[in-house]
């Protein structure tokens, strides 16, 4: 991504907080990450990792779940609000104000047995797709479990996101899961004006879900 076009896609995304078309600030996590750290014999709390975190819905309940959960939005907006309820609820998670395709210039560490996108994927332009799952990968360790979810195309989806794309991208992983997201659980995620609320009830615009593993490792 040039710096012309972080600032731009930066400044859409303040833009779009400062009009409530940004993720709901809610303590509504994604419901396959419940199931994968309450509901299935996932590994003891390790480090977690959130792209593209916004206001913390995942992030926080990571984090309370005992999770060493850090969270990376390029959003200024959205990294004040999950800060501050961070600092609320008191939870140790970390917040970090930055461009996930560029996660070593932040510091953000390594050795990620989890790694949550809820909407971060599907906005990345194309051109920095390979940065994303080059930075991605070098911060999960081996067997780490991958979460994206996303909108595959449409006016509202940024470049959108498929299964084909992801395995191209990420060949050090390999894919467990695709599944549709239903309209009605997008919703609970999403604060959206009302023709993008219509598009999801009508299955007009259609999230899907990934899981995905980082090989090296046998699952545990």
């Amino acid at each position: 991504m040039t710096a012309m076009g972080g600032r731009l896609l930066r400044s859409a995304g303040e833009v779009a907080y400062q009009v409530g078309l940004g993720p709901m600030p809610s303590e509504t996590p994604d419901a396959r990450l419940i199931e994968l750290v309450e509901r299935s014999s996932h590994p003891t709390p390790g480090r977690a990792l959130d792209l593209g975190c916004g206001t913390g819905r995942n992030l926080l309940y990571l984090a309370a779940q005992g999770w060493d959960a850090t969270g990376v939005d390029m959003v200024a907006r959205a990294v004040a609000v999950t800060r501050g309820a961070a600092a609320a609820r008191g939870l140790p998670a970390r917040v970090l104000h930055g461009d996930v395709t560029r996660l070593e210039e932040l510091a953000a560490g390594d050795g990620y047995t989890l790694l949550m996108d809820g909407g971060c994927y599907h906005m990345v332009p194309a051109h920095r797709r390979d940065a994303y799952a080059e930075s991605v990968t070098r911060v999960a360790a081996p067997g780490a479990t991958l979460l994206v979810v996303g909108f595959a195309h449409g006016r509202f989806a940024g470049a959108g996101v498929t299964e084909e794309e992801l395995r191209g991208r990420l060949p050090a992983w390999e894919m467990v899961d695709a599944a549709p997201v239903p309209g009605a659980e997008m919703q609970g995620y999403v604060r959206s004006p009302a023709v993008v609320r219509t598009a999801l009830a009508r299955g007009w615009l259609r999230a899907w879900r990934y899981q995905l593993r980082r090989r090296g490792a046998t699952s545990g």
